[in-house]
């Protein structure tokens, strides 16, 4: 059972529950946290370009078993490119893989779709003939058919290969406790804007797909809307430290300290990624209230901030903002797209 500083301090009254929450919540909002990874979002692009990328090839229209095949395909691509473009720690090697490791693995997924496509066409011992490429190869010659998929393939995924390598110079900027939600609502949202507008171009077999994408990634940008949520409520919480009307910050058991005093301590990062290291001259400190702890004259670093309330919220109140503004894009993307849909029925 979690027992709360002020209850065992008969001086300060019981913690109301919104008090209590704000305990908790320095838990689950200022705890350093693995870095973001690139993995979601890059799944969520992959899976959109490729099938835009195989609605311009009428992939669906000659084999629906290709284009779904294209479509777990670039999912595993994606997975993969992801982890290894994580596990990467050096800037010019994340760059080079977020490169060349789509563009490559996009070029054996167009061969796969192209395979798939021939084995469709093939009715018995005949074949029907089909030319792509702008006529440059055709289904009767499948060698160089099949060959028409690194060409097919890897040129959607350089698409991919600039969404990644964006993706890789933002995480080597993004350095603070909110950097995941950050990094979500501006890639994972712009895929989902993508798709979003992809539904217009797309014909109705080919949407499923597209709306998997919509939906994970408003999903995500919401969560992100959410989490920032309870980490204002938390900091404005935390810089109100109220008791009897006086900033006294021992109901909360969390003061702001000048940062000089943790100076030598490389692990604290910012509360909030946007502030940097030089704008951010105090530090969050939980503080041990209970009566008769050894701990009491210590003061537990959490998270850079700055001067104010004001300043420290300022970048999280502008990312939601943002994030209402993407889903609000991809609510009424979709909705245009689907209009013409719905009007039939």
């Amino acid at each position: 059972m979690t027992t709360f500083p002020a209850l065992l301090d008969p001086a300060l009254p019981p913690l109301s529950p919104q008090e209590q929450h704000a305990e908790r919540a320095v838990q689950a909002f200022t705890r350093l946290g693995a870095a973001p990874r690139p993995t979601f979002p890059l799944a969520l692009a992959s899976v959109t370009v490729a099938a835009v990328a195989m609605h311009a090839d009428l992939v669906a229209r000659y084999s629906l078993l290709a284009f779904w095949a294209g479509i777990f395909a670039s999912l595993a691509l994606a997975l993969v490119v992801g982890h290894t473009v994580s596990v990467i720690r050096t800037p010019r090697g994340r760059m080079v893989a977020s490169l060349l490791l789509p563009t490559a693995g996009g070029a054996v997924v167009g061969m796969v779709v192209q395979a798939v496509v021939l084995a469709s066409l093939s009715s018995g011992d005949s074949l029907v003939a089909l030319k792509d490429l702008g006529g440059l190869v055709e289904s009767t010659e499948p060698v160089s058919w099949i060959l028409a998929g690194v060409v097919l393939g890897a040129l959607p995924a350089l698409g991919v290969s600039v969404f990644l390598m964006l993706a890789a110079r933002a995480l080597r900027r993004l350095v603070g406790n909110d950097a995941a939600e950050g990094f979500g609502v501006v890639f994972a949202g712009g895929a989902g804007l993508l798709a979003a507008l992809s539904l217009a171009i797309v014909e109705p077999w080919e949407m499923l797909p597209l709306v998997a994408v919509i939906l994970l990634a408003a999903l995500s940008v919401l969560c992100a809307f959410l989490v920032d949520g309870a980490r204002l409520g938390f900091l404005r919480h935390v810089w109100s430290g109220i008791v009897s009307g006086t900033h006294d910050h021992r109901r909360t058991t969390y003061d702001v300290v000048p940062a000089d005093r943790f100076q030598h301590d490389p692990s604290i990062a910012p509360m909030v990624a946007q502030l940097g290291l030089r704008s951010a001259p105090h530090v969050l400190v939980r503080v041990d209230r209970r009566v008769g702890s050894y701990r009491s004259a210590a003061a537990e670093p959490i998270a850079l901030i700055a001067d104010t309330e004001d300043e420290t919220t300022r970048p999280l109140r502008r990312r939601r903002v943002a994030a209402v503004g993407v889903l609000c894009g991809i609510v009424a993307g979709t909705a245009l797209a689907l209009a013409p849909y719905l009007n039939q029925l």
